[in-house]
Order: C-alpha cells, then sequence, then structure tokens
C-alpha cells in the first residue's frame, strides 16, 4: 500500500511547529496534562510504539512521560498524528479565546 499519506504528515508537522511556537509569555499555556499527550503522540507518530523500558524511580517526569506514551499501546503512527493535529486544534481554540480581540489580527 501507499506510505502514510503525505497530506496527514504535514498537517502534523505544521501541528507541531504550532506547538513549540507557542509564545512562551502568552496569556495561554497548555496544561501539564495537555503538554503529556502532545509529547506521547509526537512518540508514538514519529517512533511507533513504545519499547523503551520505564525510567527510574529517580526520574519522575520521564516516568510520567513514559507512562503516558506507553498507555497509546500498538495506536498507528497514522492515528497518532491525527490526534495530535485534533489536540493542537482544542489548544488554537482555547490560544483564541483567551487572547483580547484587539490583538487577533497579529
Amino acid at each position: 500500500s501507499m506510505s502514510p499519506e503525505p497530506d496527514c504528515q504535514k498537517q502534523f508537522q505544521a501541528a507541531v511547529s504550532v506547538i513549540q511556537n507557542l509564545p512562551k509569555n502568552g496569556s495561554y499555556r497548555p496544561s501539564y496534562e495537555e503538554m503529556l499527550r502532545f509529547y506521547s503522540y509526537y512518540k508514538q507518530a514519529t517512533m511507533g510504539p513504545c519499547l523503551v523500558p520505564r525510567p527510574g524511580f529517580w526520574d519522575p517526569i520521564g516516568r510520567y512521560k513514559w507512562d503516558a506514551w506507553n498507555s497509546l499501546g500498538k495506536m498507528s503512527r497514522e492515528e497518532a498524528m491525527s490526534a495530535y493535529i485534533t489536540e493542537m486544534k482544542l489548544v488554537a481554540q482555547k490560544v483564541i479565546d483567551t487572547v483580547p480581540l484587539g490583538e487577533v489580527a497579529e
């Protein structure tokens, strides 16, 4: 069969750059849960299912990230890409909702 839809891949790459370029001092900051979801979908989309060992006790952040990625199981790369894109659209809407109307034009 054909390789993954280039279209989906383009949208995914665009979504990733939107999330990575959110203004650090903007009025909207994604929650920790949202960031974990982005992380896990990104890993699944780019690397596939989680096959690395779980980080140890002294790396709690690493464990949270591992658990989020591992929880996606055998989800396909395409599904992970479209989940990431969907999540990005939700965040974009929240960003828009928190911006004072005068600034929307920018």
